[in-house]
């Protein structure tokens, strides 16, 4: 937080304001509105109380219906994601399909691919990471995330270097954000034993971030890769 927000926020806290407990209370005592139950779900879904949180929120939706608020869009999105996760596969394909000007169809999609490479669902990731792609197809933080994440699985290699190398050039006008991503390339070039390609593409990275620490470990890895293995591409 900036100091001052910091600062606000631990007076709160040390007098006991805008605390869950204190939340709670003044909820029990008919402080109701959308502004408070929204406020109160947050701070359960901050605590990892993800079935508080629901609660809350399932109250949200139904004495609050305002498809135009955002606390109401908040809502919908967190009740799909906690039903998708407690074993509902369509809730968030349904909530996407259903609420076509909802702001979080990316969140979606990532809540989805995370979900099933933590619970290593291969085929189920694969599958949603190609129709998240098919729906950003110029999202340079999809198709970044597409490409590390293939990277460590070592999947579909060449498809993520067409993937990661589109990130790179939609990114030119952001050089700190296109460091990462050439990163990305140089590590999937490393999985596909093109050493000396993996070493020009972090140099790259380096070439804009010159005091970025990983980067160097990084080049150091792939040169340490090329020592090893010095027939390879």
């Amino acid at each position: 937080m900036p100091p001052t927000e910091y600062l606000l926020r631990i007076e709160d806290i040390a007098h006991k304001r805008n605390t869950l407990a204190d939340l709670l209370n003044r909820y029990e005592k008919g402080d109701i509105s959308a502004d408070m139950i929204s406020t109160i779900a947050t701070k359960y879904n901050d605590r990892k109380e993800n079935d508080k949180a629901a609660e809350f929120y399932s109250i949200l939706i139904k004495d609050y219906p305002d498809p135009s608020s955002e606390y109401y869009k908040k809502g919908k999105f967190f009740l799909a994601s906690h039903e998708f996760v407690n074993g509902n596969e369509n809730a968030l394909r349904d909530y996407v399909l259903k609420n076509s000007d909802s702001p979080f169809h990316f969140d979606a999609y990532r809540k989805m691919v995370y979900h099933y490479a933590d619970t290593e669902q291969r085929e189920k990731e694969l599958s949603t990471y190609s129709e998240m792609l098919s729906l950003f197809p110029e999202d340079p933080g999809v198709l970044n995330s597409y490409a590390w994440r293939m990277a460590e699985i070592e999947t579909n290699l060449e498809d993520a270097l067409l993937k990661v190398r589109k990130a790179v050039v939609i990114t030119t006008d952001d050089p700190g954000r296109q460091a990462g991503i050439i990163d990305t390339e140089a590590e999937v070039l490393w999985k596909m034993n093109r050493f000396d390609e993996a070493i020009e593409a972090i140099d790259r990275a380096i070439s804009i971030e010159s005091d970025n620490q990983y980067f160097k470990d990084q080049k150091e890895k792939f040169l340490e890769s090329k020592r090893t293995n010095p027939k390879s591409v």
